[in-house]
């Protein structure tokens, strides 16, 4: 019966003592992790408060003859979206919008240098980090895409994991502001900044208190008891942790990622002028995913590259079974990210895609994600030429919202550019364009860039960016995400006849009026 006893004891003891090992294990990797964030956060901050005091001096001029120094000093720091400048408690002239009148009080809500809001009309998906920097009754404030920088501060230590508190506001993975309640963690589990008043604390069982010692001087059969749940709450532990890679990493093995299509029309006369593959997860038992669910992760590891060939693969061989219904000059055009710029494998897989079909027959484009930075290095620029010389084109994706700039732009040197759907939606009116999409199609003339408007819902929106150069239009007026089955019905229709049918189109009458406010 000891023996018997001893048996079944004995992996419920090893289960207590490698889970508080473990658990110790996991709170010096969260403090660690906390630490990186904090460092990484704190000297993107200094880059804004060298910008922000950089144009200090410019307060003491008119809008109109500071706003172009003033640009520029938002254009050099990545991180700046826009700056404003204030004097006497009025903030009067932004990089945005030139000469405007607004009350820093009507958007700060609170006294400190840092301040976290939710998106404004601009961006209404997107929280902004405010930076004040204050000289007398002058002021520059700083406005930063919040999630792009603390994406870019805790990528590498799971973000999903940790929170940034600002003030009383806070931003986990998801991508929301909610109220940082006092007493929500152990303090434990917060490293503070000794230079802004921000945080970054953990949110899963990291900074926890670890099992008590005391557990292990009570009698064995509480032992076998407790090590029960101990053994399951590890085991649950454990699947939360490393679950979701081991997932992705099977379905990858399986083929379980599929390629879906979402065709372009040329904006001069509405005929088809390309596709975009999009990424769909085909989960053998939650069905049809989309790329939120699991693109984010798949970019932190080296996963993309192997999902991102086989979509090439795969793509390759339904669109060449196809081939006659593409009209000539078809492009296709892949997501990439920073991760895919490194070595030989890029150029590898481009040369294995453009093999599938007749020499000139399909263009490639590549759309450069910029939810995290590239440092476009000489290694950078050798790929980037190697496949140029191919005849594939470089276009960055979602610009204006993520960590493009003007410095980014010119080094990469774009072919394309593709306006982010918030900026689309703002459209209601024909005649009433943006400010800052004006600027971005400036911009794209100035530097002879083709400009992509994903995200168009109604004719109004199409007329209005047509008739302002942008070259292609996508979005659900046109078509949605399409299987490689459902994709060659629509192809053989041209999209310019819907109008009259208003086959899928959205009524302008759905898209409200834009907001009269002051966009930071």
């Amino acid at each position: 019966m000891g023996l018997i006893l001893l048996a079944v004891t004995m992996p419920c003891l090893l289960a207590l003592v490698w889970f508080h090992g473990d658990t110790l294990h996991a709170d010096n990797e969260a403090l660690q992790g906390r630490q990186r964030a904090l460092t990484q956060l704190e000297a993107m901050l200094d880059d804004v408060h060298a910008a922000a005091d950089g144009a200090m001096p410019l307060v003491e001029g008119r809008c109109a003859d500071v706003i172009d120094a003033l640009r520029v000093r938002a254009a050099v720091v990545p991180q700046v979206r826009s700056l404003l400048l204030a004097r006497e408690g009025v903030v009067y002239c932004s990089t945005l919008f030139g000469d405007v009148s607004a009350s820093p009080a009507s958007f700060w809500p609170n006294h400190e240098a840092l301040a976290l809001i939710d998106g404004n009309a601009v961006t209404p998906d997107r929280p902004l980090l405010l930076y004040r920097s204050t000289q007398g009754s002058q002021q520059v404030i700083a406005v930063v895409d919040a999630l792009n920088a603390w994406q870019g501060g805790a990528a590498e230590d799971a973000a999903g994991r940790m929170t940034w508190r600002v003030a009383d506001m806070q931003i986990g993975s998801d991508g929301r502001l909610q109220p940082g309640r006092a007493g929500q963690m152990n303090d434990a589990s917060v490293t503070a900044s000794s230079r802004y008043p921000m945080a970054v604390a953990s949110t899963s069982f990291a900074g926890r208190p670890a099992l008590s010692g005391s557990l292990f001087r009570v009698p064995i059969l509480l032992a076998l008891l407790a090590g029960i749940p101990a053994g399951y709450l590890a085991h649950l532990f454990l699947q939360r942790r490393h679950g979701l890679p081991t997932e992705l990493e099977r379905a990858i093995q399986k083929g379980e990622f599929i390629p879906y299509y979402q065709p372009l029309v040329h904006a001069a006369d509405m005929e088809w002028a390309g596709l975009e593959v999009l990424a769909r997860w085909g989960h053998p038992s939650r069905g049809l995913l989309a790329p939120d669910s699991f693109m984010p992760s798949l970019e932190q590891t080296e996963l993309i590259l192997p999902m991102t060939a086989q979509l090439m693969e795969q793509a390759a061989v339904e669109l060449a079974d196809m081939l006659p219904l593409l009209p000539a000059s078809f492009h296709v055009s892949f997501n990439i990210t920073p991760a895919h710029l490194t070595g030989r494998w890029l150029p590898e897989q481009c040369q294995r895609f453009l093999a599938a079909f007749p020499p000139g027959r399909i263009s490639l484009v590549l759309e450069l994600t910029e939810r995290e930075a590239v440092d476009a290095d000489a290694a950078v620029h050798a790929v980037l030429d190697e496949v140029r010389r191919m005849g594939v084109r470089i276009a960055l994706d979602d610009f204006g919202v993520g960590h493009s700039n003007l410095g980014h732009l010119q080094e990469l040197r774009a072919d394309r550019l593709k306006i982010d759907r918030g900026f689309v939606a703002r459209l209601v009116a024909p005649g009433r364009m943006t400010p800052i999409l004006r600027t971005i199609l400036d911009l794209a003339e100035r530097m002879d860039l083709d400009v992509v408007a994903e995200g168009v819902e109604t004719w109004t929106q199409a007329d209005a960016l047509a008739r302002h150069g942008v070259t292609l239009l996508q979005g659900y007026l046109f078509a949605r995400p399409l299987a490689s089955a459902d994709l060659a019905s629509v192809l053989v229709r041209p999209p310019g006849p819907r109008r009259a049918r208003g086959e899928g189109v959205l009524a302008d009458s759905q898209v409200a009026d834009p907001e009269r406010e002051i966009h930071t």
